[in-house]
């Protein structure tokens, strides 16, 4: 990292055992509402409030929350350069990766961590919990637990400097390096300080509080993980989402050299503007990409249900397969709560019709997939 290319940003080079480390200037900063910036914001609130008439019309809003989540916890992933699908993550729920190497187990484990950090985040919101220091290392440490990330101390700040964009690891050819590490907490209590009063309109106060956790990047491992989760926290914290629907790391995916350059460019430019209309513009397109894709579900959904007019079991199935597309017997049987003989019958019933098939060949240890849904979660 070269300090002059920071000469002209708002924040400052702090230096930590001889490295330059950029400490980010204090949010908020002067921030100029220009024309895309205000057309952005525009199209991201109409389109929250329009995914947010869509959990309204739902009976049981979570036929659309499980599979969106399980969607961004695979995405999420593969933005890390892991290869791991949503059928990785809903078989790995029945145990259902044999076949994997230990590996590739990890990677499809280190995934699924992401279902269960979403699942404590919206909890600890709703029971009336604050997005602060404490509760972000509590998702760390949920996301990093029990897998490779290990070593990388989830839920610990980190004690060490870290290395952006080092084709080595090492601080030499680094296009940035974050933080000092002595300077983390302080940095991090500021923070979410702000974040708690806020100067802007929460859509453009999540977009800067993004950089700056980014940019303070305060753990060893896992920044990016949780801080695409905390914008989805923020927003539905603020009263902008109305569940977890949103799924970010789509959209960073599909433009991560943007990401990155204008990540970079609020650093050594002050390019707020240029920043927080990316990221409106990241929530507009992934909002109308989520409605478009839970119609879809909810259209399918209402076409199986009509296959079984008189088969009330069926239809509880159908509604199941759209929680979890991936299905045992024994499992749609304690979903469900009916008896085994009116399961199994249902589950041939959803079979013939092709809503199901069964995936491993055996007579016994049967495991079905719901592959229309599968289709619909995976092509949006």
């Amino acid at each position: 990292m070269d300090s002059a290319d920071f000469t002209d940003g708002p924040g400052r080079i702090d230096e930590y055992d001889d490295l330059p480390c950029h400490t980010p200037a204090s949010l908020p900063p002067d921030l100029e509402y220009t024309d895309d910036l205000l057309a952005v914001y525009g199209d991201a609130n109409y389109a929250l409030g329009r995914l947010a008439t869509l959990e309204r019309d739902l009976e049981n809003p979570n036929l659309l929350i499980a599979p969106f989540v399980h969607r961004e916890a695979a995405m999420s992933s593969q933005v890390e350069g892991t290869n791991v699908t949503i059928s990785d993550i809903y078989a790995h729920e029945l145990g259902s990766t044999p076949e994997r190497s230990a590996a590739e187990r990890d990677d499809v484990r280190e995934a699924y961590n992401y279902v269960d950090a979403v699942t404590y985040g919206f909890e600890h919101l709703d029971d009336g919990g604050d997005i602060d220091q404490e509760f972000t290392c509590d998702l760390h440490d949920i996301l990093l637990g029990g897998v490779r990330g290990e070593e990388q101390r989830p839920g610990e700040l980190r004690d060490i400097p870290v290395y952006i964009g080092s084709p080595d690891g090492g601080p030499k050819n680094a296009s940035f390096i974050p933080a000092n590490p002595d300077l983390v907490e302080l940095l991090l209590d500021q923070l979410f300080s702000y974040a708690q009063r806020g100067e802007y309109p929460p859509l453009i106060d999540t977009a800067l509080i993004h950089y700056q956790f980014e940019a303070i990047h305060p753990f060893r491992d896992g920044n990016g993980r949780l801080g695409r989760l905390l914008i989805m926290l923020q927003l539905y914290d603020a009263g902008l989402l109305p569940g977890p629907y949103l799924y970010l790391s789509a959209y960073f995916k599909r433009f991560g050299g943007d990401y990155r350059e204008k990540l970079l460019a609020v650093s050594t430019e002050g390019a707020y503007e240029e920043w927080t209309t990316f990221v409106l513009d990241a929530i507009a397109e992934q909002a109308i990409d989520a409605y478009d894709c839970g119609v879809e579900l909810t259209d399918l959904r209402r076409a199986y249900r009509e296959r079984f007019p008189s088969h009330p079991t069926a239809r509880e199935l159908v509604d199941y397969v759209f929680e979890q597309p991936y299905l045992t017997g024994p499992r749609a049987i304690e979903a469900i709560g009916r008896s085994k003989p009116s399961v199994y019958e249902a589950i041939s019933a959803l079979e013939r019709e092709g809503i199901v098939r069964e995936t491993t060949g055996k007579q016994r240890g049967k495991v079905y997939e719901a592959p229309d849904v599968l289709d619909v979660l995976d092509s949006n």
